[in-house]
C-alpha cells in the first residue's frame, strides 16, 4: 500500500485527502501538511546539513542549524 507523507513532520497518511485535511505544527508556511514528493527510502538525508536518518519522521523531528526554517528538510 502506498502512503503519503508530510514533508514537514513526516507523518504517514493513507490518502492525499487525509494528509491535506490535517494541520501540521511544523509547517513554516502555514497550518497544513505538505506532500513529500520523494520516494520511500532506507535512509533520508537533510538537504541543508547532510545528516542521515532511518525514517522521514526522525529527520523532520530534529532541528538543523543550517536550514532557514531551523528544521531538517528531506532531499528528494
Amino acid at each position: 500500500m502506498a502512503y503519503f507523507n508530510c514533508k514537514w513532520c513526516g507523518q504517514k497518511y493513507a490518502t492525499v485527502f487525509s494528509l491535506a485535511a490535517g494541520t501540521c505544527s511544523k509547517n513554516p508556511d502555514g497550518p497544513l501538511h505538505g506532500l513529500y514528493e520523494g520516494s520511500e527510502k532506507s535512509k533520508y538525508v537533510c538537504k541543508y546539513c547532510g545528516n542521515t536518518y532511518s525514517s522521514l519522521i526522525s529527520l523532520c523531528g530534529g532541528t538543523c542549524s543550517k536550514s532557514p526554517h531551523k528544521r531538517h528538510h528531506p532531499a528528494i
